[in-house]
């Protein structure tokens, strides 16, 4: 195997042999931030329509166990609970992410980490360590696409096999099993068919976060037993850019690199998000003032825009209008605002009608490295204020303070948060 898959073969020997790998301790306090962010996107997740309607079918489809569907008083079978926290996790658009993934490797490998290595009695460290190998593969694999052949930018598409690395890890699998473990996520993963498209919609399946853990857990689990994949889906496709997958292996970790998300709705409306708010908070503007407000951005954005006003929580987590709406009127775009109650909100849809959205060709350019946006608002008295914002806030070269995480934390998880977080760090 090694000498027909080497490439695939150097990413299995690096999961491998992480357990000897000193990950220092700014990596690994790292991991604990994504790790107490990604938990508590799953304490606001839990409360969507979504994520309801879906625990509806838990008896059927997992049945009752022993494991914790966290911020609920439900339980399942280790797939059932992981399945449903990566649901939970992915359902308000307020986790974490990484650039060089365009998604987010945390939504899929912090739910495997945490109650896979729980059931297996695992000292917190190594369930942190299989968090960062996860998330490094995670993020590799989807860096390593060739850009002209995405289709789709969904972290259900390349998520399972992070999963996958996270589960192998933890498992203990020697080199082969890996291969066949990260194969066999490869093959089986959500295709994501019309996933370019689905967002705008208001699809509950939104990026399939929930089925790539699923696939990346049973993967490793078969392949623990002997079911072998098709280990030549790095080595003899040309799918991915070889050398880039495996470039600069252990000389960074991709966690560190992250960003974090201030804002409850899709990352690439944060700068827009970012620049409204900083108009507003600088001239002490209330949105009743304002007569217009014109949005410059990159093209794809205004892809993620379907209806006029959003009619479910989920077109409008992807839906700039509203959630600049959100932010102009209250100051912040909490999970809150994707409520039933909201969207109804006629303050809301009066400020959406003043909204007019137009594409910059410098900024499709600068897409998906920067997220660039600029924000003109226009007052009834003629003022206009004028904003740009070339990176979202919180990215990887201005992460927010623990303190600052903490906050964003204990809004999600409320009076558990403080003991929770404590949890997660100690």
């Amino acid at each position: 195997m090694k000498t027909r898959a080497p490439f695939l073969y150097q990413v299995a020997e690096f999961i491998s042999s992480a357990k000897f790998t000193d990950f220092g301790a700014d990596v690994i306090h790292q991991a604990n931030r994504v790790i107490a962010d990604t938990v508590g996107a799953a304490y606001s997740g839990v409360r969507t329509d979504a994520f309801q309607r879906a625990l509806k079918s838990k008896n059927e489809i997992f049945g009752d166990g022993v494991f914790e569907i966290w911020g609920t008083d439900q339980s399942s079978v280790l797939s059932g609970a992981i399945f449903y926290n990566a649901l939970a996790i992915s359902s308000t658009d307020f986790d974490e992410g990484h650039r060089k993934a365009v998604g987010h490797p945390a939504s899929l490998v912090v739910p495997t980490a945490l109650v896979l290595g729980k059931s297996l009695g695992l000292p917190s460290l190594e369930i942190r360590k299989a968090v960062i190998i996860g998330y490094e593969v995670a993020t590799r694999f989807s860096n390593a696409r060739y850009k002209e052949k995405i289709t789709n930018y969904a972290s259900g598409r390349w998520g399972a096999i992070g999963t996958a690395a996270t589960a192998v890890y933890l498992l203990g699998l020697d080199i082969e099993q890996t291969m066949h473990a990260l194969s066999n996520a490869s093959v089986l993963s959500p295709t994501m068919l019309g996933g370019t498209t689905d967002v705008s919609t208001g699809a509950m399946s939104k990026e399939g976060v929930a089925w790539a853990t699923l696939t990346g857990l049973q993967s490793a689990l078969l392949a623990k037993n002997g079911f072998v994949g098709p280990f030549l889906f790095v080595d003899e496709h040309d799918d991915y850019e070889k050398e880039k997958l495996v470039e600069s292996w252990g000389e960074t970790w991709l966690i560190s690199s992250n960003y974090f998300k201030p804002y409850a709705c899709c990352r690439w409306l944060h700068s827009t998000i970012d620049a409204g708010l900083t108009i507003i908070r600088e001239n002490q503007i209330i949105s009743e003032e304002t007569d217009k407000v014109e949005i410059y951005i990159f093209e794809r954005a205004l892809k993620l825009v379907g209806n006029k006003y959003p009619e479910n929580f989920v077109q409008a987590q992807f839906h700039l209008p509203y959630s600049l709406a959100c932010a102009l009127i209250y100051g912040d775009v909490l999970p809150i605002c994707f409520s039933a109650e909201y969207l109804k909100k006629m303050e809301i849809r009066n400020l959406i009608d003043k909204i007019d959205i137009k594409p910059d060709d410098d900024y499709t350019a600068l897409f998906p490295g920067e997220l660039p946006s600029r924000v003109k608002i226009i007052l009834k008295d003629g003022k206009a204020y004028l904003k740009e914002v070339l990176s979202a806030p919180w990215d990887a070269g201005a992460h927010p303070s623990d303190e600052e995480l903490y906050q964003k934390f204990e809004k999600q998880v409320g009076e558990q948060g403080e003991v929770l977080w404590d949890q997660i760090f100690s």
